[in-house]
């Protein structure tokens, strides 16, 4: 009988130990990844348009931009490097025009926010996307990959 009260307190301690490994990694509990395509009135926008993503009740910003065919992808800079996941969610979503100057792979979390030393493209959208609590975007993150397409509308 003790014995068996051995082997059921090492294998509890063990599911601790390696719960509390696995919470080291998911510290901001589950994670997406975030892809899609960005267009207005159905047409591609502009390359480099810049998308932010805001976990308001977290503070959480992550950041993506269009390619030549609007296809985006976000990213979030935790600890000095950018990671593909964030955590899961509800986002609300501002649009900016492309930035003239650095390139914003180069920026970091911080400059993106403040504006860097780029200044903005002439806004080919409506101005209301520009602001999160105009945008009237917001989406949210699930587990796993999220597909999330966005269509501006010019109007």
């Amino acid at each position: 009988m003790h014995a068996s009260r051995v082997v059921t307190s090492l294998l509890i301690v063990l599911l601790g130990i390696s719960t509390s490994a696995c919470s080291k990694e998911t510290d901001f509990g589950p994670m997406g990844s975030v892809t899609g395509k960005l267009t207005m009135d159905g047409k591609t926008i502009d390359q480099g348009t810049q998308l932010l993503f805001m976990k308001m009740d977290a503070g959480y910003a992550a950041f993506g931009e269009t390619d030549a065919e609007g296809n985006y992808s976000i990213t979030w800079a935790r600890d000095g490097e950018r990671k593909s996941e964030l955590p899961m969610g509800s986002y609300k979503v501002l649009i900016q025009p492309p930035r003239i100057g650095k390139d914003t792979e180069e920026m970091s979390a911080e400059e993106m926010l403040e504006g860097g030393d780029v200044a903005p493209a002439k806004p080919k959208f409506p101005v209301k996307y520009q602001q999160h609590s105009t945008s009237g975007l917001e989406f949210t993150v699930k587990e796993g990959e999220n597909q999330i397409d966005i269509d501006l509308t010019s109007k």
